[in-house]
């Protein structure tokens, strides 16, 4: 059927750093981070420059992925990510989200 377009434009939104449950997202930022004090982390992101940045308050903690501890992926990682392509995200015209950003060179 015709839609009487000119153009269509293919939006894709980032889904990334979800924890299976707030019990695993806990664990990760104690067992995995190393962060005693859960209370004071706002939120966490694995970031192009292969860190885990961890928000806490005006500052961040940034380790390695390959420092983490390799038990505790199995449950800290949500299972529909080891399936994931992300081949709506590579198709699309936009996509929302840091993913693919550029990393700010100012943040150490």
């Amino acid at each position: 059927q015709e839609l009487g377009l000119e153009e269509i434009y293919v939006l894709g939104t980032n889904c990334a750093d979800n924890s299976p449950t707030p019990t695993a997202a806990k664990n990760f930022i104690s067992e995995g981070i190393g962060l005693k004090d859960q209370e004071s982390v706002q939120g966490y992101e694995f970031m192009q420059d292969f860190r885990v940045h961890v928000k806490t308050g005006d500052s961040y903690v940034k380790k390695p992925y390959f420092c983490l501890p390799g038990t505790i992926a199995t449950s800290a990682i949500s299972t529909s990510c080891l399936s994931c392509f992300d081949y709506t995200n590579a198709l699309a015209d936009v996509v929302v989200g840091y993913m693919g950003a550029p990393l700010d060179g100012n943040m150490d």
